[in-house]
């Protein structure tokens, strides 16, 4: 199914009411979004990683549903498998996919505890009929030492950034999809503790050390764009709640207010969406209602172009038992990872009116 071919009635079942006339494709506008597809293999019945569950064809065709549904000329993804894996929801006959250049072909063959998950920039062949140049960035990926999961030590690379240059007015705006450290979203990053108060380790003490480097790394690579007289775009899955507020409305989150604190020479940044999560997998039991996936965008884009603030897309599908996260007695499969089936993340998109 063409991606500009999708019904009216699908568009409104997975997102709701939905204006036909603003999902379709201008020259004119330039729909952007970010989307951590949580896993993202590229067999059906077999899953990318041994903590993640694996899909049916059902779940990749409603992934691709998504995608033609919200129909972007440019999308970063996080925690994809291979190409192979993208293929499956952005067609390759529609699609350029370019992921960062940290995966090595043939990478999604090797046993599960060996496969890993990468960043990657899609563009439509509609808006972009050849393939742009994709850079990864490789000062995100810094070697994370710590433990894992279930206590043992160990020392493993971040992911990437995936950068690209667009138009926008005649001008470059530079273009980074990211995901950062996770396990480290409401946190002090100043100071980082390092125990608690009865006596015991803080575990996430490494990994806001972590994100902590990779916040300093994203500063300053903004901020030497702005000194070239570039605007740039962050987008991606940045582990964060960046919304963060007192009970007079400031920002208090130390990762956002050290990003956006309007120097040097008063650079200044906007982010989207704003609020809380309302709309991603609502009914979930065990959700957090704190956005992590953001838009952060250099407010001089506003003198090249209308911006429409960032939001949030559901993804349907929300009674629909297999994605449920309560046990169902009827289904002896029944898995608690069912809510990660399609994704525990929603994409994010924005539009910028040229």
């Amino acid at each position: 199914m063409a991606r500009n071919q999708l019904s009216p009635i699908l568009a409104t079942l997975l997102f709701g009411i939905v204006s036909t006339s603003s999902m379709a494709q201008s020259s004119e506008t330039l729909r952007i979004g970010t989307w951590n597809i949580a896993n993202l293999h590229h067999e059906s019945g077999v899953s990318l990683r041994g903590s993640a569950l694996a899909r049916d064809d059902l779940d990749y065709a409603r992934l691709a549903e998504v995608a033609a549904v919200l129909d972007l000329d440019v999308v970063a993804l996080q925690e994809v498998g291979s190409p192979a894996a993208i293929a499956r929801i952005f067609p390759a006959d529609e699609y350029h996919a370019i992921i960062s250049d940290r995966y090595v072909k043939g990478a999604e063959e090797q046993p599960a505890g060996q496969r890993d998950i990468y960043t990657a920039l899609v563009f439509s062949k509609d808006s972009f009929p050849e393939a742009p140049n994709v850079t990864t960035m490789d000062a995100l990926s810094i070697q994370h030492i710590g433990f894992d999961r279930d206590g043992t030590p160990s020392s493993r690379p971040t992911r990437a950034g995936v950068m690209v240059d667009i138009e926008l007015g005649g001008e470059t705006v530079r273009l980074l999809g990211v995901h950062l450290k996770s396990s480290c979203h409401r946190w002090s990053l100043d100071p980082i503790q390092d125990q608690n108060n009865d006596g015991r380790f803080f575990r996430s003490r490494f990994d806001c050390r972590t994100l902590d480097a990779q916040l300093n790394i994203l500063e300053n690579w903004i901020e030497q764009q702005s000194a070239q007289g570039i605007p740039t775009i962050v987008l991606g899955d940045f582990n964060r709640d960046m919304n963060a507020e007192n009970a007079d409305g400031d920002s208090i989150d130390p990762f956002w207010m050290q990003l956006n604190d309007g120097t040097p020479g008063g650079l200044e940044l906007a982010k989207g969406p704003l609020g809380i999560d309302e709309v991603c997998w609502p009914r979930h039991g065990d959700r957090f209602d704190d956005h992590i996936d953001f838009v952060i965008y250099d407010q001089a884009l506003s003198g090249l172009a209308t911006l429409v603030e960032p939001q949030k897309f559901s993804m349907g599908h929300e009674d629909d038992p297999r994605y449920a996260t309560i046990p169902d007695p009827n289904n002896p499969d029944w898995d608690i990872r069912q809510n990660q089936r399609l994704s525990d993340h929603c994409p994010v998109v924005m539009e910028i009116r040229k």
